[in-house]
């Protein structure tokens, strides 16, 4: 073996392995703000705590502003929020959040640095606030496989390939494409990448009509992205 060729295998093996540890080892560095299981949070339907939250303009930076609940209705419920800011008060606007129930909003962080989550907006929020008032994160891969409130999951467009194996270069299975394949999560993942149960009809379950299933399959797609956000979508309100 020469040495040039010798030296270009090494590189490959060197390659391989940073691909490898990005793809199976990377930091979760995205996903939602939800409310601790021990049910110390209270407030509904947005997950945002009556005291509000601190929003800084970096980690471990100053404090720029506040996100507040907005007033609750008849029912006692909140489904609005406001960034206050200088004693002015100006809409915390629903791209910031994502539903995970019917009319229940919880907040998405786009990025975690230092004991602080940055949010859609750029604010940064304190993690350690968070956790004394009632809040963890859960990134998007935990959110999405232990979700079980769910009509069914289903790829974005333009779709998934469905392999045998956590892998680009395994076989594909089947291209799974809009609402007719229903993609049930499993817990065994591998970086982005999680096992999953499909379901295939010939008409959405939601018409209500009987023996509507065409085949089942198994096997692995890329739950998701490279940057980390969900390759699925959901019916947030159901049927």
């Amino acid at each position: 073996m020469t040495r040039q060729s010798s030296l270009a295998k090494y590189l490959s093996v060197i390659i391989f392995l940073i691909l490898s540890f990005q793809a199976f080892g990377q930091e979760w560095t995205k996903g939602l703000i939800m409310p601790n299981e021990d049910g110390s949070f209270k407030s509904c339907c947005i997950y945002i705590p009556k005291s509000g939250l601190a929003a800084y303009n970096q980690p471990n930076g100053k404090q720029i502003a506040q996100i507040v609940p907005g007033a609750p209705d008849h029912n006692g419920e909140v489904y609005k929020a406001f960034v206050k800011k200088d004693e002015e008060l100006t809409e915390f606007n629903y791209t910031n959040f994502y539903m995970v129930g019917y009319e229940v909003m919880a907040i998405i962080y786009t990025d975690k640095k230092d004991g602080f989550v940055r949010i859609n907006n750029g604010y940064w929020l304190n993690i350690d606030e968070l956790e004394s008032k009632g809040l963890i994160l859960m990134t998007w891969m935990d959110y999405l496989i232990n979700k079980e409130d769910v009509l069914g999951w289903y790829a974005n467009d333009p779709g998934l390939n469905l392999r045998t194996e956590p892998s680009n270069a395994s076989d594909i299975i089947i291209t799974l494409k809009g609402d007719l394949f229903e993609i049930k999560p499993t817990h065994k993942t591998k970086g982005i990448w999680c096992k999953v149960k499909v379901t295939q009809y010939r008409e959405h379950p939601c018409v209500g009509e009987g023996d509507l299933v065409v085949g089942t399959f198994t096997g692995w797609i890329k739950l998701l992205s490279d940057e980390q956000a969900p390759n699925v979508w959901e019916y947030g309100k159901g049927c």
